[in-house]
């Protein structure tokens, strides 16, 4: 079925400019688009079609600078003027309906406003088709972290339009030039958001549809209520048999139990803990509690659930800290990271390449992976939630403030064992450095320090005070791989908001770091390619065949050992060709089997992975 619409984009030979415009696609989006802020800038175009769409660039979130202030006056064919306002209005934009047949001029025009100017027009829809649109208002749970979603109209299963929508401003979403009919299926995805879908949606031809306001809740797996640790970003890793602390706000409560629990697909393995309260750390609705492993928990990074009870009012709530626990069965001793920095996601698109980078980050397996200077909190939690080892973000100078209610206080330290801390830090570092030093004076007998910074320029003598083996950071000027100091600390940041690293260790210092032995280069992934290392498997590993197929494809030039592919299979043994089993974990049900296999995947090739039973 798909678009009807034609597109033309606005930088496209076929519109004519006058005055000031800047091509430019506003940090990393989908789409590229022609921006001024010039009063009288002209756009023109001669198109054929009976209808015409008007596609705007979007706002400027706060993070980054000013919304679009100006206005757009429009005519067609030497017509009367209609002036828009694009700081009101929806992304798309009805120009003109039931057009005679033949060649038409349209004439955009920008004005500044009382407000202020500028203007980003990114593209003019032509259909010469019947068409209607689809309006409504979309807010959501943390609504100022919600900047876009994306649409997904679907009718009798077949896939109609796949936009990005939402004026953040205003929450106003159009999607225009749709096929009219009955049965029209729309969804909305904002990573961090559970979706929200509408149903039997009706198109008329020459109107407008108006929906109820949709309003989408926070994605549970993205939110740590009531815990101040652990929680998102700021994990406990420990082995069997193993204790931690837990600090959560259940006030005058009784806590009753807790339990460790991760979902994979369908499967779910729990383990209980022996927790006792530590009394004398309750201070108003804070408590806290020693909880500790048992013997043969399966390695994996787990939600925390804590259950308290408040009898005088015969109630029992539990309370979740997603992916807050990592369970080992060793603790590394040549540690092995995954890292990217400034990647602006600052909404759904950017999120949607976070999300593949994750994916890539569970196929190579590190014990890690090091975000740095982020940006919305909301949307990276959500992109972050199917990460299976633990991470480190933090956020730089073009954060969302507010992001420790995602992610915690702006400065702390992840235990990864005995050997290996990970101080993680937003602050830049003219700012006060006491609490840093603090933390690494703590881990003196650490092995191996890592500092995942917003910036690189520590102090030097604090580098080698405390031994630091690896920064790593995503802002700030200077040679992206170089040596610090006497101990010598190195230095590994970002290149581009395009690709990733892979930081190896041996013999407590970095061994390599960079792609095919470069001295600085990363591993490139430009935004909208196919993910340079992937796995598909052919059936689904859901749990519903006892027979399947992976395939590792690598496109890239270096090869990389042991990647790990996680399996859901109908309960049973299996044997692996292809790869090696390195566990087999039976769910809770017992109706299911969770594999974890370990495969090699060669410099550009592919390797296959099979699955059968015994």
């Amino acid at each position: 079925m798909g678009d009807t619409l034609t597109w033309i984009p606005a930088a496209d030979e076929r519109v004519t400019r006058d005055g000031q415009w800047q091509e430019t696609s506003f940090r990393y989006a989908e789409r590229g688009h022609l921006g001024t802020g010039q009063e009288g800038a002209t756009l023109e175009l001669r198109f054929q079609g009976t209808d015409l769409i008007l596609r705007l660039g979007m706002h400027a979130v706060p993070a980054y600078g000013v919304p679009n202030f100006g206005d757009l006056s429009m005519c067609i064919d030497d017509g009367p003027e209609r002036l828009i306002h694009p700081l009101a209005e929806p992304r798309e934009v009805v120009i003109a309906r039931d057009l005679s047949p033949g060649e038409h001029v349209v004439r955009v025009e920008h004005r500044t406003s009382p407000r202020g100017s500028g203007a980003r027009v990114e593209a003019f829809g032509v259909t010469d088709q019947p068409s209607g649109e689809l309006a409504f208002a979309l807010t959501g749970e943390h609504n100022a972290y919600l900047v876009d979603a994306r649409a997904v109209v679907t009718r009798d299963g077949e896939p109609v339009v796949d936009r990005l929508v939402r004026n953040w401003l205003t929450g106003r979403c159009r999607l225009a030039g749709l096929p009219p009919g009955e049965s029209y299926r729309l969804e909305l995805r904002a990573m961090g958001w559970q979706p929200a879908v509408v149903e039997g949606i009706a198109i008329d031809a020459g109107a407008e549809t108006v929906l109820p306001p949709i309003h989408l809740a926070a994605d549970p797996a993205t939110q740590a209520r009531s815990y101040r640790f652990p929680a998102l970003g700021r994990q406990v890793v420990r082995r069997p048999g193993e204790s931690f602390r837990a600090r959560l706000q259940a006030y005058t409560g009784e806590i009753v139990g807790a339990r460790i629990e991760r979902t994979v697909g369908p499967a779910t393995i729990s383990r209980p803990l022996v927790i006792e309260e530590d009394e004398a750390a309750a201070f108003y609705y804070d408590r806290e509690v020693v909880a500790t492993l048992p013997a043969g928990a399966p390695p994996g990074l787990y939600d925390l659930c804590v259950a308290v009870r408040w009898p005088e009012h015969d109630l029992e709530r539990e309370f979740r800290s997603p992916r807050a626990v990592m369970v080992v069965d060793e603790y590394p001793a040549d540690p092995m990271f995954v890292s990217w920095g400034h990647l602006d996601t600052s909404g759904q698109y950017q999120a949607e390449y976070l999300r593949r980078l994750a994916e890539i980050a569970n196929l190579l397996a590190p014990d890690m992976v090091l975000m740095a200077c982020s940006c919305n909190p909301a949307y990276i939690a959500g992109a972050l939630s199917g990460l299976e080892m633990p991470y480190a973000v933090n956020f730089g100078n073009h954060q969302f403030p507010g992001f420790e209610r995602w992610f915690g206080p702006q400065e702390g330290v992840i235990d990864y064992g005995p050997d290996l801390c990970v101080l993680n830090r937003s602050l830049p570092w003219h700012e006060d450095t006491s609490q840093a030093e603090a933390m690494l004076a703590a881990r003196a007998d650490a092995r191996i320090k890592v500092i995942n910074a917003f910036e690189h320029n520590a102090p030097i003598e604090l580098l080698d005070r405390h031994r630091v083996a690896l920064i790593h950071d995503g802002h700030g000027p200077g040679l992206r791989v170089m040596e610090m100091g006497a101990t010598p600390t190195l230095r590994v940041g970002k290149s581009n908001s395009e690709s990733f690293r892979v930081i190896r260790f041996q013999h407590d210092r970095v061994a390599s770091c960079t792609y095919l032995g470069d001295e600085t280069a990363p591993i490139p992934f430009p935004r909208g390619s196919t993910p340079p290392i992937r796995v598909t498997v052919d059936p689904p590993a859901d749990g519903t065949s006892p027979e399947v197929r992976a395939t590792i494809a690598n496109d890239l030039e270096e090869g990389y050992p042991d990647c790990r592919l996680t399996m859901v299979m109908p309960a049973g043994e299996y044997a692996c060709n292809g790869g090696r089993i390195e566990s087999a974990i039976a769910s809770d049900c017992g109706e299911f089997t969770v594999l974890t296999v370990r495969a090699d995947a060669p410099a550009e090739s592919e390797a296959a992975v099979g699955l059968h039973t015994r």
